[in-house]
């Protein structure tokens, strides 16, 4: 009839016509059947200035309708469906993704591991019968080989530097979804 009622986002069904109102957020992705609007798409897509919608106008779900205009949209997508999830998704799984260097730093990692407590063993043995006895001098040097030996920097550093490469990538717009590939590249 004409009216406006409020529901909540988890209610919408493809096809249903909700109303974007300025400064509201576009609950849905769906197709602009009514109104004129600047849409803010920043966090989507990267672009700094608002893009105006008008009639058949494609809009994203989590987009900011920044104008002074109110839209009326028919929902094409909602859930997991939408195309904010699928970007989730992409950045999960880049999450998730393990290069070869990666791997191959983890297994290096776990290796180095043992070798240093093997080596420390052997110090602390030595020092124990140099000594005679366990005393704090021999835990010293246990200690001192174990802090020496220790593998953490580099089963830390492959990470933190696919990290930073990721962040750098993000901050320019870049997406990466394999990071094997980014690897080969």
């Amino acid at each position: 009839d004409g009216s406006t009622e409020e529901h909540p986002v988890s209610h919408l069904k493809i096809d249903d016509i909700v109303l974007v109102r300025p400064g509201s957020s576009v609950p849905a992705d769906g197709i602009v059947i009514e109104g004129e609007a600047e849409v803010d798409e920043a966090m989507v897509t990267g672009e700094s200035k608002p893009v105006d919608k008008t009639t058949d106008s494609p809009v994203i779900a989590g987009t900011v309708n920044a104008g002074n205009g109110s839209l009326r949209v028919k929902v094409t997508a909602v859930g997991d469906d939408t195309a904010l999830s699928g970007i989730m998704r992409l950045v999960d799984e880049a999450q998730r993704s393990k290069s070869e260097t990666q791997l191959l730093a983890d297994r290096a990692a776990s290796l180095l591991f043992y070798a240093a407590v093997t080596v420390a063993l052997i110090a602390g043995g030595a020092w124990t019968i140099y000594f005679g006895e366990v005393n704090t001098q021999v835990v010293a040097m246990v200690v001192t080989v174990l802090i020496i030996a220790c593998p953490h920097a580099l089963g830390l550093a492959v990470p933190l530097v696919v990290a930073n490469t990721t962040a750098l990538g993000a901050e320019n717009g870049i997406l990466i979804r394999d990071r094997q590939a980014m690897e080969t590249a």
